[in-house]
């Protein structure tokens, strides 16, 4: 078992560049042994995004402040305000972010490795918003 008091502290917060679009920060809170489960409280300015990923065990996201958006390439996707959980099954791609004109924060717990693939365009940023 391990506790945090919701940081890792030799970790100090980052601003995210090569797997974002626009500007977010990530503060690792936890991470286990070997990197099988790591938690991570993620913000976003106005239109920052991930880019298109999937992670191997799936991802929990649980928002905690302003108003995001996620979506997979089947075409689902929804607005997302504090309160909102959502699970990302395994090997499903997807990527979440905030929308235009609001900040954005959750907490991911992702399990397993994280496959990057591609930026968000515009196009499919707004698409069903």
């Amino acid at each position: 078992m391990r506790v945090t008091d919701g940081c890792e502290h030799d970790r100090p917060a980052s601003r995210k560049t090569d797997t974002f679009t626009g500007a977010a920060w990530q503060q690792m809170m936890l991470e286990s042994e070997g990197g099988a489960a790591r938690i991570i409280s993620v913000f976003f300015e106005p239109g920052g995004r991930t880019h298109w990923h999937s992670h191997a065990n799936g991802q929990l996201l649980m928002v905690t402040a302003g108003e995001g958006r996620v979506a997979n390439d089947d075409g689902a996707h929804a607005t997302l305000r504090p309160g909102d959980v959502v699970w990302a099954s395994p090997g499903e791609r997807h990527w979440h972010g905030a929308a235009p004109d609001s900040t954005f924060q959750h907490v991911a717990a992702s399990l397993g490795g994280t496959e990057w693939d591609g930026s968000v365009d515009a196009e499919e940023y707004s698409r069903g918003f």
